[in-house]
């Protein structure tokens, strides 16, 4: 009896064991950039579960410039009212970019690390089992 007892123990630790599926939590990652006087200049908020980036400014900016880090040359670029957008992550390859953003008396420059986008994550999912023929 106690090895029956025994058995449908370790026969149910190892069935509960292999039937948890693996989920990756979505991160919420956030980066902020500061004025020479330490206040809160701009604050970038990327959900990776989301395909889109929140942009937030102390002042009201009028422009938004996504740049390739090492030719310096624009990859987006958006106009703006107030002092806030989002970032459609789609439009760009995940990555890291320099983000220039103009107000009316200066310009905010950060670095933005692009997640891939949730449309990238499916398509880099495999679909199913890969079977080889030849």
């Amino acid at each position: 009896m106690n090895k029956a007892i025994l058995t449908i123990i370790v026969v149910a630790i190892g069935f509960i064991g292999f039937a948890q599926e693996k989920t990756e939590a979505p991160k919420r990652l956030k980066y902020i950039t500061t004025a020479p006087d330490g206040s809160v200049a701009m604050t970038i908020t990327d959900d990776t579960s989301k395909d889109d980036i929140k942009l937030e400014s102390a002042n009201k900016f009028y422009r938004y410039e996504i740049l390739d880090p090492l030719t310096g040359e624009p990859v987006f670029a958006s106009r703006n009212e107030g002092k806030e957008c989002t970032i459609d992550k789609t439009k760009l390859t995940a990555g890291t970019y320099n983000l220039r953003l103009y107000t009316s008396n200066f310009v905010i420059t950060s670095t933005l690390a692009i997640s891939p986008s949730s449309k990238m994550r499916k398509a880099l999912q495999p679909v199913g089992d890969v079977v080889a023929s030849s």
